[in-house]
């Protein structure tokens, strides 16, 4: 079996269908990553992480970021992995978070009636909004077996 690129669409189709992610940022000290749950709404990425953790830091640094999935066979026989560049923006107006939260809970499955209190937490006076849109600026990926 030869490797292959994946088409646009395929690297799309693969964002849209998984929930679980890489983000890597830009770290002063060289890159750093954590993993996450995710949604795609077709354009960008939606995630979040610690409010005041490692990467909130790096993004507050520099936007610069790229988002990874993988899926293999225990063999490594197949295997797919789709990688997306961008710029990441944390989200702090109430109504672009309620939008990302709309994206994210519908991914996951979570109750919509949850989205309100989430984006009340997310916008509360004083805090740190710990929710991101990824605006993508170049998709790639690679396969084997499919």
């Amino acid at each position: 079996m030869t490797m292959r690129a994946l088409a646009e669409s395929e690297i799309k189709k693969f964002l849209t269908e998984w929930t679980w992610g890489t983000l890597i940022a830009v770290d002063s000290d060289g890159p750093y990553a954590i993993e996450l749950s995710y949604a795609f709404d077709g354009n960008c990425i939606y995630c979040g992480s610690m409010p005041d953790g490692r990467m909130s830091r790096c993004i507050t640094n520099d936007a610069r970021v790229a988002f990874k999935i993988c899926d293999s066979a225990r063999d490594a026989s197949r295997f797919r992995a789709a990688i997306a560049e961008g710029t990441v923006r944390k989200l702090t107006e109430r109504a672009e978070i309620v939008q990302g939260l709309e994206v994210l809970y519908r991914k996951l499955g979570l109750p919509a009636s949850r989205i309100e209190s989430r984006a009340d937490h997310l916008c509360r006076p004083g805090g740190s909004s710990s929710f991101y849109r990824i605006e993508i600026s170049a998709l790639g990926g690679r396969a084997i077996g499919y």
